[in-house]
């Protein structure tokens, strides 16, 4: 670098872990230039309040910030708030923005997350129809169910079983429509799947399954939802059928792409002084031997702090065990371990209690735990699946085995 040079790190996405990246920047001690760019014209948040607490009026806006607004100034942490980057040259190491502005890097963190997969039928853009992801549609969602009676949530993946319990909170009368056969099928698999399909229709929410929807319709505003099974009456609808990382503006510049940027286990993408995290990176993960997408809030905010230190040249801790939270109705869910892959499932406690566990088993292993409202069990099973300790699907189903004591002592 030549005399005079500031260096500069540049992060293209302003969100947890965009910010979480830059505070831990000048945590580590970077005394370079840092500039943060966010398509949004919020300053860091976080996304996990906006389908849950901030729905229901028990989270307010002022709580969903990382940190205060004069944070940044104080952290010389430059904020361009409202520009979209729109290319990347990785030979001049530059960042395009939508206005035609260059901004030159010497190290670069991708964490433009993904954006809400659209469902591109006619009626979307009704007013009264929504997509959550942002601080923005949350605020119009909100705004709209204050006054609605009917509010039909279509896909019900994470986000809209959060929207279908935060409605069904505020007293609206629910519709869910999922198009497969259990809400949360895919990432909890059936067993599960079951249970909370099960909790969402006692807590009053109309679930209707196997439901392809081909429409909707209204003059200006929502009246209706059409279905391969019938119409829908209802003056509000979210729609959550999942998500895509935000890559296209990074066509042409090289940089590898397979379903998200591709990174090594510390977060370095595939050409020099460029790395990535959060919900657009693909990182290998040494525990499984491949790389994973990873799109949950707790994941986002560790990666964004382990891409600081990478891009900084200092140690990175290992990869941890996927973890992921939900909340919904009075229920706490989480989940750590992989799902995916299970031949077997082994239940500890029932739904009426309102408070149980699950432990997903291949070829007798255990690969994943799901607590729900069960903290000490949940501790304990992640500890167990860190650890690598070996456990008989008996002793996970019996209650009265207290899961700690499957532990080495000195993991206790």
């Amino acid at each position: 670098m030549g005399e005079g040079h500031e260096v500069t790190a540049v992060i293209v996405g302003a969100n947890l872990t965009g910010g979480r990246a830059a505070e831990a920047l000048r945590a580590e001690g970077f005394a370079g230039r840092v500039v943060l760019i966010g398509a949004e014209l919020e300053r860091p948040y976080e996304r996990p309040p906006l389908s849950k607490g901030l729905l229901t009026g028990k989270v307010e806006e002022d709580e969903v910030f990382l940190r205060p607004a004069d944070f940044y100034a104080e952290q010389s942490i430059e904020l361009r708030l409202g520009r979209r980057a729109s290319g990347l040259d990785t030979g001049a190491r530059s960042v395009t923005l939508d206005d035609g502005e260059s901004i030159h890097y010497d190290t670069l963190l991708i964490a433009t997350g993904a954006a809400p997969r659209r469902l591109d039928i006619p009626g979307e853009v009704l007013d009264g129809v929504h997509y959550l992801r942002t601080l923005a549609d949350a605020r119009r969602i909100r705004d709209h169910l204050a006054t609605a009676e009917r509010v039909v949530v279509i896909g019900m993946g994470f986000i809209g079983a959060e929207v279908a319990a935060s409605a069904r909170e505020l007293g609206r009368a629910v519709i869910a429509l999922e198009a497969g056969d259990l809400p949360l099928y895919g990432a909890l698999g059936r067993e599960v799947a079951e249970r909370l399909a099960a909790i969402h229709r006692d807590r009053g929410v109309d679930l209707r399954t196997g439901v392809t929807v081909t429409e909707i319709q209204g003059r200006e505003r929502v009246a209706r939802v059409v279905t391969n099974d019938g119409a829908i009456a209802c003056d509000v609808v979210v729609i959550g059928v999942g998500v895509t990382p935000e890559v296209g503006w990074l066509v042409g510049s090289g940089v590898e792409i397979d379903g998200g940027v591709v990174t090594d286990a510390e977060c370095r993408a595939s050409l020099p002084g460029v790395f990535a995290a959060g919900d657009v990176a693909k990182q290998f993960h040494p525990r499984y031997g491949r790389h994973l997408l990873i799109e949950h809030f707790d994941h986002s905010g560790n990666q964004g702090v382990a891409a600081a230190r990478s891009m900084l040249g200092l140690p990175v801790p290992d990869v941890p065990l996927p973890y992921f939270w939900s909340d919904q109705y009075d229920l706490n869910l989480q989940v750590a371990g992989l799902t995916t892959g299970h031949d077997a499932v082994v239940f500890r406690g029932t739904v009426e209690s309102g408070s149980w566990s699950a432990f997903y088993l291949r070829r007798g292993a255990l690969i994943a735990a799901l607590s729900v409202n069960r903290f000490r069990d949940f501790s304990a099973a992640r500890r167990i699946l860190t650890q690598g300790v070996t456990v008989e699907a008996a002793q996970l189903a019996d209650e009265r085995v207290e899961l700690r004591s499957l532990l080495p002592r000195a993991g206790r």
